[in-house]
């Protein structure tokens, strides 16, 4: 027996056999062609050292056997882009359930909010991830080797596709940046006093009257530079909404302009101080923890606002388009 007779055995060892004779006879024809291959730029026929070169080139027999076998991966790779975006909202889904919990117990005070956190993302996460992420898998592989049925998802037409509107988008993007630009204008004309508005004394049912902490004249100046940083930022993208990375930049630092921001209020709450006009001390502090507690939901919305704003410039910038 050759080397090619004892090559071809083992990997027929390795295949199944009801495909077995096929296979090895297409390996065969495929080797033999390669040895003739060799042998006609050499001009001579190849040593046993040389043939055995030839069929080690192609691979080890359990490779072999692997390559031309039955499917033996557990997600395809025409399935395999969905289920990658399948595990990313998994996992989204996994960190909220863990994480939104914990910082609300944190935020009404039945333990340390940093504590709760920490012990939420290594030990409620992982467990959660990896029971969505085993469920995507497994729903994933069932719909690989059609074990779960995909009826409609299967069924779609290029004709439905939404058409691409590049104008549209141009005129949506210039109307937003439009629009934030005067309201950051009267924002900056409101807070620098060229623009007067007389709201009077904040009251809550006319029993509290609101009074601004010293932090607000702390950060007068540092929220006009953010604000007029924003008003150019939506200049840019009204004059010039194809400048994709130029527009990444100024949001990118209006993003951690607004960071900074939030951590400074949050460390500095809090951010608005009650005098009692008819209110008693305990309906005062009663309150006083309920607007606490809102301003400290507000500032955890913004954070993740400005986060995710910082991530999406980041982005856009790295791509260079829109």
């Amino acid at each position: 027996m050759d080397l090619l007779d004892r090559y071809l055995g083992a990997v027929a060892a390795l295949l199944p056999k009801a495909q077995r004779e096929d296979i090895v006879a297409e390996l065969r024809d495929l080797l033999l062609n390669r040895i003739e291959e060799k042998e006609e730029a050499l001009g001579r026929p190849l040593t046993d050292k040389e043939r055995e070169a030839v069929l080690k080139d192609f691979g080890h027999p359990l490779a072999v056997a692997g390559r031309y076998g039955p499917q033996r991966s557990l997600i395809g790779p025409t399935l395999y882009p969905f289920y990658i975006f399948a595990l990313k909202i998994a996992l989204a889904v996994a960190a909220a359930i863990s994480i939104i919990p914990a910082l609300a117990a944190g935020l009404l005070g039945h333990d340390n909010p940093a504590r709760l956190v920490a012990n939420a993302l290594f030990d409620h996460f992982p467990s959660s991830a990896l029971m969505l992420g085993g469920l995507v898998t497994l729903v994933a592989a069932g719909i690989e080797r059609g074990w779960t049925p995909l009826t409609g998802l299967t069924e779609w037409k290029v004709s439905d596709l939404p058409v691409p509107n590049r104008k549209k988008g141009l005129f949506e993007t210039r109307f937003n940046a439009l629009f934030e630009a005067v309201v950051v204008a009267l924002f900056i004309l409101w807070w620098t006093g060229l623009w007067k508005v007389d709201v009077g004394d904040l009251t809550v049912k006319g029993a509290v009257v609101l009074k601004p902490s010293a932090i607000w004249q702390t950060l007068y100046w540092p929220i006009l530079a953010w604000s007029a940083v924003q008003l150019v930022s939506a200049l840019v993208t009204l004059v010039q909404p194809g400048r994709v990375r130029l527009r990444a930049v100024f949001e990118l630092a209006v993003g951690a302009g607004g960071m900074a921001m939030t951590t400074i209020l949050w460390k500095s709450l809090p951010l608005f101080t009650l005098e009692p006009l008819t209110a008693s001390g305990a309906d005062t502090a009663r309150l006083e923890h309920v607007i606490g507690l809102g301003f400290h939901v507000t500032m955890l919305v913004a954070a993740i606002t400005f986060a995710c704003q910082i991530g999406a410039a980041a982005w856009r910038f790295y791509k260079g388009a829109r």
